[in-house]
């Protein structure tokens, strides 16, 4: 008997060590970020305007290992990285606040996907260990398990029968998927607030990419802005 898994979803993750210094200019940004909406469970700088950490001198190291380990989750799917950019066309802070943690809600933020982007980041800048805000991945609605009728008679996950996959949230980790992958953030109630960077990346051909490139997305530079 043979039984194939194919058509896997890859997810990366790995803890990083940042300097001391540097972390401390990240919590500080994200610190000041806070002190502005600090009246609320969950802040996003996405929705407050603060969505482009990239370009902060504070995160310059964040940015070099984001695309590092980017690469190394690009090379999971037989890619030549040599040939290819990664932008970061949005990337900031998101703040639970557990001091006004709502006591009816499941969850931090609904799930979604991120459709304006190719890939997702998440870093763990500051948590509380074993504190909820799982991070949780759902298989595509379209994805077979979906169309089984297993559920009456499951008596073990396995492999096949997963549609969907925690991630409890770790001190440092990067944890790198799909942005068109449906996600959510679960309940945080730790004693301290916790702040997450997030990254929306685009993965482009390099500028001098020669030969066929009907299936890349071309890089920003060879783009022209059309008028009326």
């Amino acid at each position: 008997m043979s039984i194939d898994y194919w058509f896997p979803t890859v997810v990366y993750t790995e803890v990083l060590e940042p300097p001391p210094k540097r972390e401390r200019m990240m919590v500080d940004y994200v610190d000041n970020f806070h002190s502005e909406h600090s009246d609320q469970y969950t802040v996003t700088g996405d929705v407050e305007n603060d969505y482009q950490l990239a370009h902060k001198p504070e995160f310059n190291w964040l940015n070099s290992e984001v695309n590092r380990h980017c690469r190394l989750y690009l090379e999971a799917y037989g890619l030549n990285t040599d040939n290819l950019v990664v932008f970061s066309s949005k990337a900031w802070p998101v703040v639970c606040n557990p001091e006004f943690r709502l006591y009816d809600t499941k969850r931090v933020i609904e799930p979604h996907t991120h459709p304006n982007a190719h890939i997702s980041a998440v870093f763990y800048l500051q948590t509380d260990a074993d504190s909820g805000g799982e991070l949780t991945l759902h298989a595509s609605p379209t994805h077979p398990i979906r169309y089984l009728p297993l559920a009456p008679f499951l008596e073990r996950a396995t492999l096949g029968s997963l549609d969907q996959m925690e991630y409890t949230p770790v001190q440092n980790q990067l944890i790198i998927f799909p942005s068109s992958i449906e996600h959510e953030v679960g309940l945080y109630y730790g004693e301290n607030n916790r702040y997450t960077i997030v990254y929306d990346l685009i993965v482009t051909g390099t500028e001098d990419l020669e030969g066929d490139n009907e299936m890349c997305t071309i890089n920003p530079k060879h783009w022209t802005e059309l008028h009326d």
